[in-house]
């Protein structure tokens, strides 16, 4: 009699325990849905490495609920972006920069960084490209061949202007910008040497970046091969994270993402976690 009454307490004291953890479980979700704050990647350990920033457009946006709000960075919130990396030490890269440290294994810049951005948008001629100059920054610009020249998009004679400047080198972000794993394998290399090929005939350089579009693919083992066959030498993804420095080459690139509409203490954990939020 005493063994039932034991066995009826201890199924009763894992039942209490199971309701307490699952009530928990449900409080900590609701705390991070209500105050979005705890979300924040505060609490995490600083990490030490290569930063590369991943942005699209450069502009103002008023409506919050607009498609392209996250992706579009107020031109005043970058420039307070650039001032920060300057008064805190940190060296932005040009493309040059971080292939001369992948090929020497070694870097005597500390805290790298590298300003990247994707598509190709008309207002990184407009917004960006008078901030680089007048802070002397190197960006990195990924450009889909397909759409240059097409309304919203850099037009040839802008990429010129700016590759002459000595600041900003160009990558590829293929042809298309087609979901690279949904694609044959002939439909990918399509994509990867097609736009290699027009960028060099029309920048008379090699292009050596390459970044995957909708950041799918990096870790894919049937499209990432195929984009050092083409003769890329760097793959940048949209994975979140900070790189090991000085650059191994092992794994795609991770990137930060300062979204619009973040403050600065966003962009501080962005640039110490790898992104602001969990």
């Amino acid at each position: 009699m005493g063994e039932i009454r034991q066995a009826v307490a201890n199924s009763g004291a894992k039942r209490k325990m199971t309701f307490c953890w699952i009530a928990l479980l449900v409080l900590v979700i609701y705390l991070f849905w209500r105050f979005p704050n705890l979300r924040k990647t505060w609490y995490l350990p600083k990490r030490k490495g290569f930063v590369a920033f991943m942005y699209h457009h450069v502009g103002v946006l008023q409506d919050p609920q607009a498609e392209q709000y996250p992706f579009t960075m107020r031109p005043d919130m970058l420039e307070r972006q650039i001032l920060f990396l300057k008064a805190n030490g940190y060296t932005p890269l040009s493309l040059e920069d971080l292939q001369n440290a992948t090929r020497a294994g070694k870097s005597s810049v500390s805290k790298p960084v590298m300003l990247t951005f994707d598509d190709g948008y008309r207002d990184n001629y407009e917004n960006l490209f008078p901030l680089l100059k007048k802070y002397n920054l190197p960006a990195l610009i990924f450009l889909i061949t397909d759409r240059i020249g097409s309304p919203e998009y850099l037009t040839w004679e802008q990429i010129y202007e700016m590759q002459q400047s000595g600041l900003v080198s160009f990558g590829s972000h293929s042809c298309s910008h087609r979901r690279l794993r949904s694609l044959s394998d002939e439909e990918i290399v399509q994509e990867l040497t097609c736009s290699k090929q027009i960028l060099e005939e029309k920048l008379g350089r090699e292009i050596t970046a390459f970044c995957y579009p909708y950041g799918a693919g990096g870790f894919d083992k049937r499209v990432r091969p195929q984009v050092f066959k083409a003769g890329y030498l760097f793959d940048f993804s949209t994975k979140k994270g900070i790189n090991p420095w000085p650059w191994k080459g092992k794994s795609t690139l991770r990137r930060a993402f300062p979204r619009g509409g973040e403050t600065m203490f966003d962009y501080y954990l962005q640039l110490t976690r790898g992104q602001s939020k969990l």
